[in-house]
């Protein structure tokens, strides 16, 4: 494993820490404040059934659904279903720790769907991460076409967005779950890449070796 690669995985913990420090200071109130305003200066009830479909495309039951497709495809099942799946299921243990430890209230807002439990940082936001950024990685180990790679990362990236930009629309999420959220979630699943890279090639060297 190449020591300079972990820093990939360091640097956005780094920057959680900072966002959680700011928020508990509450030093980042005005930035997601106008984050907010910002969001639903155009609300319209389009709009708002456009973002509700997209925000239940990061429920836990979408993203177990997109796993398990992932294990009924034979040439994704070992190359792809298990590591992703890991880091998926890795991302929503790590994610429940810490809204406990943070217990940071929700919006208190027009919230214009249903949601409970704690804010920070957002369980949609960090579990999309972490799964379309293994899907990412697993694009450009797998994947030769270059202009492949750059439509299907572009439509991942896309995902990730919308559906963090439809949580703080919605009401239930302040701008700053979210981007904790993306930030712990890309370094969930490019910490259990390096591993899962590193073990399958001692395993590779190893038969090769035979």
């Amino acid at each position: 494993m190449n020591k300079r690669n972990v820093w990939f995985a360091i640097v956005p913990i780094m920057l959680f820490i900072v966002l959680a420090v700011c928020i508990e200071a509450d030093i980042a109130t005005n930035f997601e404040g106008w984050v907010y305003h910002e969001a639903v200066e155009h609300m319209s009830p389009s709009l708002t059934a456009f973002l509700k479909g997209i925000t239940h495309l990061g429920d836990p039951a979408s993203i177990t659904i997109l796993c398990l497709i992932t294990f009924l495809v034979p040439k994704l099942r070992k190359a792809i279903a298990l590591p992703t799946s890991t880091a998926v299921i890795v991302s929503a243990v790590i994610n429940i720790i810490l809204k406990q430890i943070f217990a940071r209230n929700r919006p208190n807002i027009l919230q214009l769907i249903s949601e409970t439990g704690y804010s920070f940082p957002s369980g949609h936001a960090m579990v999309t991460a972490t799964f379309y950024s293994m899907l990412i990685f697993m694009l450009f180990r797998y994947v030769k076409s270059d202009t492949k790679k750059i439509i299907f990362s572009i439509l991942c990236i896309l995902m990730v967005v919308t559906i963090g930009i439809s949580r703080v629309y919605l009401g239930v999420h302040y701008a700053g779950d979210v981007l904790g959220g993306w930030l712990f979630g890309f370094a969930v699943s490019y910490t259990v890449y390096l591993i899962w890279s590193s073990r399958k090639q001692k395993n590779d060297s190893s038969i090769d070796s035979k």
